[in-house]
């Protein structure tokens, strides 16, 4: 009887070690100062009104905001780019870093009735010269809280992406993530964090590529 290969399940949890901790909490502190710049939040309330979607009551002449900032690091040995994205709420202020080098911002925005719901995926290659890829999605709603999914793995895994299991398991997830692929030791850590005042919620994801 032939043998069959059982293939190592992708792990996904909220278990950081303490580098990755450390990693985090720096682009977390700086986050402020690049992804949630006051430039930033300026321009996602600029563009939420181009693009017609105040339709929500005003606090004191200013439409409550989502804006979204976001921080990518690539810690792998090469460069990383888009190979795929989806948005399936809010619009792009400022567009994923494309090619990825070392460390990249991206911004969002919405009414805050609406949230924001995206995801991108990245390719490169691993340590090994592995074709791989790595996905991070989120989602993020004054209603339904914030929430962070990621996979990677084989770039073979990410050519036909079944965006709506993707939205299911974004639906299940929580404000931190880790995610591993031990066939290729690829890795993707990250978190949702954020601040709401009665004007505009000011949010960030903070997200780190290795293998």
């Amino acid at each position: 009887m032939a043998s069959t290969r059982t293939q190592p399940e992708e792990e996904v949890s909220v278990e950081l070690s303490s580098q990755e901790k450390a990693v985090l909490d720096e682009m977390i502190k700086d986050a402020k100062n690049s992804c949630l710049s006051e430039e930033t939040v300026n321009k996602c309330r600029a563009m939420i009104a181009e693009n017609e979607e105040q339709n929500t009551t005003a606090v004191s002449g200013i439409s409550p905001v989502i804006a979204l900032g976001g921080t990518l690091k690539n810690q792998t040995n090469g460069t990383l780019t888009v190979h795929d994205s989806k948005l399936w709420a809010g619009i792009i202020v400022k567009k994923y870093p494309d090619p990825l080098d070392r460390i990249g911002l991206f911004a969002q925005g919405c009414v805050w009735y609406k949230g924001i719901k995206a995801a991108v995926v990245y390719t490169g290659e691993n340590s090994a010269g592995v074709e791989c890829g790595w996905l991070l999605a989120w989602a993020d709603s004054k209603t339904k809280g914030r929430k962070i999914y990621a996979k990677c793995g084989r770039k073979s895994d990410f050519d036909c992406i079944d965006w709506g299991h993707k939205k299911d398991k974004l639906k299940k997830a929580l404000p931190v993530v880790r995610a591993h692929d031990s066939n290729t030791g690829t890795s993707v850590y990250a978190t949702i964090f954020g601040v709401e005042s009665a004007v505009s919620t000011e949010d960030a994801v903070v997200g780190v590529f290795t293998g």
